[in-house]
């Protein structure tokens, strides 16, 4: 039996990747935050930088979750309506959201690279404090909200193929079979 294209398990493990790597960015910069307020508050002897650092990384740590939300289906939804109108219903409006939600990121894309090459680049930003280039944060945000428009494609094509087989979205099947057995 041939198995059906399956977006989130084709991209499944790569985008885990990388939000994984927002994850552990996200507890080495509270790391940072944490041991920066203790030597500020017991020694007054701050560590330099770490504005810096946090403003910057926390752009990266967000961006770095788009992926794994774009393929488990967690962006904005009104999944309400489409349990009104059945399952068939439900598989369409999947559809509808998906160019929806592929047509935002294509023009964040796009603003992003504007404003990665114009505001940031091509003037060469520096942090405040440490005087890094703020450049390569954002080429790095760039890239992961660009990655994010093939993945959406996969996902409405995913998307598609359930419409037209009926068949609900991962996410929602396994809620329905929990329902069932009552777990």
């Amino acid at each position: 039996m041939e198995r059906s294209f399956d977006a989130q398990r084709l991209l499944g493990r790569w985008t885990h990747g990388i939000a994984l790597i927002g994850a552990i960015g996200i507890m080495a910069l509270a790391g940072a935050v944490v041991v920066d307020v203790f030597l500020r508050s017991t020694f007054n002897a701050p560590i330099l930088g770490v504005d810096d650092l946090a403003k910057f990384n926390l752009a990266v740590i967000v961006s770095s979750f788009f992926p794994v939300c774009l393929v488990g289906g967690h962006f904005v939804t009104i999944r309400f309506l489409g349990k009104a109108l059945g399952n068939k219903g439900a598989c369409w409006l999947e559809v509808l959201g998906g160019v929806g939600t592929l047509f935002i990121f294509i023009l964040l894309a796009w603003q992003f690279f504007r404003f990665t090459v114009f505001n940031i680049t091509l003037t060469g930003l520096e942090t405040d404090v440490l005087e890094w280039p703020l450049a390569p944060w954002w080429w790095v945000v760039t890239t992961i909200i660009f990655a994010c428009v093939p993945i959406q494609l996969l996902v409405i094509y995913d998307a598609f193929r359930r419409a037209i087989e009926g068949r609900l979205p991962a996410y929602e099947a396994h809620k329905e079979s929990e329902a069932a057995t009552g777990g």
